[in-house]
């Protein structure tokens, strides 16, 4: 059996940071792959913000003559997460603030949005009308609102709350089997931080302006807020010459 990493190149396309508010990553040579795929990973996004990422071509490693594949990805805040967390500050939580989350599952490969659910700021918890008690501490409030997320009838389906304290960290309860979007009424009580959101961009080199001899692909990030940190990966696949060399500085297997 071949390993993944004989035939999968895996490179970084841009070094993970915090606090660059663009950046152009390095240009990779297509010559001897069919494939690429960019990941793009966010962290750390507050309501209103966001991240553009671009894919470039070029005619060389030096990214010269440059010129964008594809359309801009713009990476909203709150949008199809796998992880954030709800810092709940009781000073300023009112009754009605509230909490939309929508669940995201795969059918048939599709990722497809569930059914939104509204949670609720009252001086009481009640989990059967998806309420959470805001009367007491902050700690208080959080442990109420991971209750309501998590109950078996009336919380998210797919999606596990862990508290600690004020925070409530969102995930999934099987890690990439799914996704959600998170809407928060009041910005300063029940304070939501993307901590992992995921964009992907695909390059063929059919796709590419090989008439003019580009041979590589790179990324671009702009629009970053100095609180959010970024890192991207490039996948080069379909290799022309096996196996393929990893610039890992280290390497093992489960064997």
């Amino acid at each position: 059996m071949h390993d993944i990493r004989e035939a999968t190149k895996v490179d970084t396309a841009i070094k993970p940071q915090l606090g660059a508010e663009s950046i152009t990553g390095e240009y990779f040579n297509m010559k001897t792959y069919a494939k690429a795929l960019f990941t793009l990973q966010a962290s750390g996004m507050l309501t209103g913000q966001e991240v553009e990422w671009k894919v470039y071509e070029a005619l060389n490693a030096a990214g010269g003559s440059a010129q964008q594949l594809g359309a801009t990805i713009t990476m909203l805040q709150g949008i199809k997460l796998t992880m954030a967390m709800i810092t709940v500050d009781a000073g300023n939580s009112t009754v009605d603030d509230t909490l939309i989350i929508t669940p995201y599952t795969f059918v048939n490969g599709v990722m497809t949005a569930g059914t939104a659910l509204t949670f609720t700021a009252k001086a009481a918890e009640s989990l059967a009308n998806r309420q959470f008690n805001q009367a007491g501490t902050a700690a208080q409030e959080a442990t109420s609102i991971g209750a309501c997320i998590n109950d078996a009838t009336y919380g998210i389906p797919g999606v596990l709350a862990t508290v600690a304290d004020t925070v409530v960290t969102l995930t999934m309860d099987e890690p990439g089997d799914g996704t959600f979007t998170i809407v928060e009424s009041n910005v300063t009580a029940l304070v939501v931080t993307d901590l992992i959101q995921q964009a992907d961009f695909e390059v063929a080199v059919q796709d590419m302006d090989r008439e003019d001899d580009y041979t590589h692909v790179g990324a671009r990030i702009t629009a970053v807020e100095t609180t959010t940190a970024t890192a991207c990966q490039l996948i080069r696949a379909v290799a022309g010459y096996k196996p393929v060399g990893q610039v890992s500085a280290y390497n093992d297997d489960a064997s």
